[in-house]
């Protein structure tokens, strides 16, 4: 292939322009902090049952009921089940002798044991707590989603 020096002037303008903007680029990747996170009850999880030592939501047919009534109706208590497996939050380490926690226990169709979730205070932020491995942060303006107050 022959080109003119005019020709080649311009692929190497082009190549390098080409290496800057790689450069650029990878390093603002490379930068930015790598947030990690997840639904606290997985999507593949039918959940029938929601209980707190305060109240309790259950499955009836196709909607939801709160025993005592938390004064939500049924949409509201739907999307408040929902948020369970929806919600992306943000992962943090686990705690491991957390004080006085907040006990919930999620009952599904698919496994016997329900799913254990400590609701543990952080100052006026919450962590949630499944597994010794992990917990996600939740902020005080989140917990009506998942709590319904």
């Amino acid at each position: 292939m022959r080109l003119s020096k005019r020709g080649w002037n311009n692929v190497l303008i082009f190549g390098v322009l080409i290496i800057v903007f790689l450069f650029n680029f990878s390093h603002k990747l490379l930068l930015q902090p790598k947030v990690h996170q997840r639904t606290l009850i997985s999507s593949e999880l039918m959940i029938v049952e929601i209980k707190t030592p305060d109240f309790s939501i259950k499955r009836a047919g196709r909607s939801w009921t709160s025993e005592p009534n938390l004064g939500l109706s049924e949409h509201q208590l739907s999307l408040l089940v929902q948020n369970w497996q929806t919600l992306p939050l943000q992962t943090q380490g686990a705690i491991v002798n957390p004080k006085d926690p907040f006990i919930m226990q999620v009952y599904t169709a698919n496994q016997e044991q329900p799913i254990i979730v400590k609701l543990i205070q952080q100052g006026e932020n919450y962590l949630l707590q499944t597994d010794q491995q992990m917990s996600l942060f939740l902020s005080s303006q989140e917990l009506p989603l998942f709590l319904g107050r």
